[in-house]
């Protein structure tokens, strides 16, 4: 469990059947808030998909921010996961088509499991998760995108590494939030995918 699932609880989940508990109210907020959207998603309405006691959730969440808090950083580790795995120096001998195809298909692939959950994050993430949160998040994977850009030969065209890896980072991330915001006509993920993969095959690559 990451830290800051336990300061957002009340309770700290230490056995394995309170890992299971805290697990179903994450995953039941989810279902709701792809199925019937945030006005839906009451503590209430969370505990009784997650098939517990209103008590009992109040025992590791007080509110819903809470519950919304450590989704957030659930998603985070999906994220971090995922480019720490493709950016991984010892993926440096994959062609660059590989790489930022993992990568954006990879991304694109979170946002696609739990819809409705990242509306909500794209919208109420800096109420809830507090900007300085989500920055310190932006920073780590810019990070490593940089150092992974950084050991590549051939190098890239750009003249600042760190500059093309907070533009290349914020496009696809951008560009997919606005899709997932605003669902353009005549747009399905797969385009958008091999869009984006061409922009930043473009933008980086002599």
């Amino acid at each position: 469990m990451n830290t800051r699932l336990a300061s957002t609880s009340r309770k700290k989940p230490r056995q394995a059947r309170a890992h299971a508990t805290v697990n179903a109210i994450l995953e039941a907020t989810t279902q709701v808030l792809d199925r019937e959207g945030l006005d839906a998603a009451t503590t209430t309405r969370v505990a009784d998909v997650a098939g517990v006691s209103i008590g009992t959730l109040y025992q590791y969440f007080s509110h819903r921010d809470a519950i919304l808090d450590a989704l957030q950083d659930r998603e985070f580790d999906h994220a971090l996961s995922l480019m720490q795995g493709v950016l991984s120096d010892a993926n440096l001998g994959r062609s660059p088509r590989e790489t930022v195809g993992a990568v954006v298909r990879g991304l694109a692939a979170i946002y696609a499991s739990r819809p409705g959950l990242h509306r909500v994050l794209a919208i109420e993430g800096l109420r809830v998760a507090k900007a300085d949160r989500v920055h310190a998040f932006d920073e780590r994977v810019v990070a490593i995108i940089r150092h992974f850009l950084s050991a590549t030969r051939p190098r890239i065209r750009r003249k600042s590494v760190e500059a093309a890896a907070f533009v290349a980072y914020q496009s696809v991330r951008a560009t997919m939030l606005a899709s997932l915001l605003e669902n353009p006509p005549g747009v399905d993920q797969g385009a958008l995918v091999d869009e984006l993969i061409d922009l930043v095959l473009r933008y980086l690559v002599p």
